[in-house]
């Protein structure tokens, strides 16, 4: 059976954000953002671009409904019919959903959670990612919380892809180091786990295996913020992460069953993925040799090298916490935790669903 992809306009490249006003053209845009981007200078940077009948900038660092609701209703107030999205997952995720409530004409972007056959219409979308790693650019995905300590709920649709993708990578030259290390591990996640997914698909399959071996070479340099490999470093970061949005579009695994079901306190969602991807990508790759060797070979490895041998001494170089225990996660109940990771709607397109048992050990594993 074909599957069907949609994917945005990209434009991409240093600089390329002065083609934002042709973009928008006469439309009455409102700018999506929030006030960390803000204080970096890169919402005036972007208003100086285009301009805009109305912004909003409170988007909260975990996305929530009312957050979205309190956009969808600047959106509405100022007779709006176009959104230009600057930001992280949070606001691009925020913005989709916004613009899929205007389009659908929903009281709430409540109503779209978990309902992808409730997305009917979506306004016209720009989105221009401040990360290397969202995908959210690129990707059929959007979720929000309930409230900030509530776990999100997602929804996918193609129409949720964004109508155009602004990657400028000039945007991202003064990311700190941290981020710029946890939201490539997520774009490398995206990469590994979307190339995993069944069924395969030539196209996508290509992009994820190029993304895997653009974060692998270019993440540490991409820290360095004066260094000289820095800008070109950053781009193949954005390149990755726009192919990781893409490989979205067939499916997650394991590693993001579990940073979804421990995303439910303050840490970095590509932190969780992070110390979830060694080892998830090791049990993968036992189940499905054949992609684990394409992997490896994507990573420059030896095809007898260790994957989550590999992978965890690469996320380590980088700075990010390689426990459970080390990001400050809270434990409570565990049995419970399992239980949501083996209900989790990612083990669906995983090539292998790991088992409760499964699922205990990778826990037990990190929590230390």
């Amino acid at each position: 059976m074909a599957m069907v992809f949609v994917l945005p306009k990209l434009v991409f490249g240093s600089g390329c954000l002065a083609s934002l006003s042709v973009e928008l053209g006469a439309a009455r845009a409102l700018l999506i953002s929030d006030r960390g981007i803000e204080r970096a200078g890169l919402v005036a940077k972007v208003a100086a671009a285009a301009n805009f009948s109305a912004t909003f900038l409170d988007v909260p660092e975990n996305p929530t409904i009312a957050g979205a609701d309190a956009a969808l209703a600047a959106f509405r107030n100022d007779k709006c019919n176009v959104i230009v999205a600057l930001g992280g997952g949070s606001v691009l995720d925020t913005a989709k959903l916004v613009a899929a409530a205007a389009g659908t004409g929903c009281a709430s972007t409540g109503e779209l959670l978990g309902r992808p056959d409730a997305v009917r219409a979506v306004a016209m979308l720009i989105a221009i990612p401040t990360t290397v790693g969202t995908g959210s650019e690129s990707s059929p995905v959007a979720a929000l919380h309930r409230d900030p300590q509530a776990p999100a709920i997602g929804t996918r649709s193609l129409m949720l892809v964004p109508h155009v993708a602004l990657c400028d990578p000039d945007l991202v030259s003064t990311l700190p180091p941290r981020l710029i290390a946890a939201t490539a591990v997520d774009a490398l996640s995206h990469c590994i786990e979307g190339y995993f997914a069944n069924p395969t698909h030539p196209l996508i399959d290509a992009l994820a295996l190029d993304g895997i071996a653009r974060v692998v070479a270019n993440a540490a340099a991409a820290m360095i913020p004066d260094g000289p490999e820095g800008p070109e470093a950053r781009a193949s970061l954005m390149a990755a992460a726009f192919a990781g949005g893409a490989a979205i579009h067939k499916g997650l695994g394991p590693a993001h069953a579990i940073a979804l079901v421990c995303g439910d306190q303050d840490i970095h969602h590509g932190t969780l993925v992070a110390i979830a991807l060694p080892s998830t990508t090791a049990l993968l790759a036992r189940h499905v040799p054949a992609k684990g060797a394409r992997v490896r070979a994507a990573m420059g490895l030896a095809a007898d090298a260790n994957l989550g041998d590999f992978l965890r001494e690469f996320i380590h170089s980088l700075g990010l916490p390689d426990t459970l225990a080390a990001a400050g996660y809270r434990f409570d109940d565990s049995d419970a935790l399992v239980r949501d990771m083996v209900a989790s709607h990612f083990n669906r397109t995983s090539p292998y669903a790991p088992s409760h048992a499964d699922y205990a050990a990778l826990l037990k594993g990190m929590r230390r």
